[in-house]
């Protein structure tokens, strides 16, 4: 996928997905900048208000390059080689790790949230489903 479609997918999914949603979801990283040493874990914290949460998801975007999303998050922790991540969803809240962070680590990190969309269906006898 180029960057200019990716971007343009992006674009696309974030529109879809605000028109759904109406404002109802909002979320907010607790520190606008974080400052680690080379070999040292990076950790953010993410926190959000949803209703119907889907999930949070962590993006990290390189100076003049499209977001890359790095990670979801439903309900178990997870990890790899560099990054981890845990959900509270009793706190609404999210962390994000990178670890053993690097130069090339200093990128911009940010958090959204999915939330599931609900959409009338009208049936044949011209009753409102929701779905």
């Amino acid at each position: 996928m180029s960057t200019k479609s990716g971007f343009l997918y992006l674009l696309i999914n974030t529109l879809v997905y605000l028109h759904c949603v109406r404002s109802q979801a909002q979320v907010s990283q607790t520190a606008p900048s974080l400052t680690v040493s080379e070999g040292e874990t990076a950790t953010l914290h993410c926190n959000y208000t949803a209703s119907d949460f889907r999930s949070l998801q962590w993006y990290r975007q390189r100076p003049n390059r499209s977001p890359e999303n790095v990670m979801i998050l439903v309900s178990d922790p997870m990890k790899d080689s560099q990054f981890s991540g845990s959900l509270d969803k009793g706190k609404s809240s999210g962390v994000f790790n990178v670890s053993n962070s690097q130069a090339e680590d200093s990128v911009t990190y940010y958090c959204a949230v999915e939330a599931q969309c609900l959409k009338a269906v009208r049936g044949p006898d011209r009753n409102t489903e929701w779905s």
